[in-house]
């Protein structure tokens, strides 16, 4: 094995070292986020179901179903947990308003958007 090799193999080496280290720092910093849209993602799944034998939705059905809802990424052992779900579920018809996944009635409840 000449030197240039061995240099190659280092420089190879120090790329791949430097790729890794800048994507797990990336995913560390963003790893609030991605469990906060995981966690609003999970809930919205949740509401829809129950919309699915539901008519409508208010905010203490949603407040009762995000109760103890968790949230984690795959291969990582954090996860995230609603600690206040009134608060949660308040934001959560937000998101799903914004999303246009629900439409909000007269009387202050929540429906499926067809």
């Amino acid at each position: 094995m000449g030197k240039g090799e061995i240099l190659l193999g280092i420089a190879a080496f120090a790329v791949v070292t430097a790729i890794l280290y800048g994507w797990g720092l990336r995913r560390s910093m963003t790893q609030a986020d991605d469990l906060r849209r995981i966690l609003l993602s999970r809930g919205a799944g949740r509401v829809r179901r129950y919309l699915k034998q539901h008519d409508t939705v208010a905010l203490q059905d949603m407040t009762r179903l995000v109760t103890g809802l968790r949230g984690g990424q795959p291969w990582s052992r954090h996860r995230i947990t609603v600690s206040d779900p009134a608060a949660f579920a308040r934001e959560l018809a937000d998101y799903m308003t914004e999303q246009r996944l629900l439409d909000k009635t007269p009387d202050g409840r929540y429906r499926l958007r067809h």
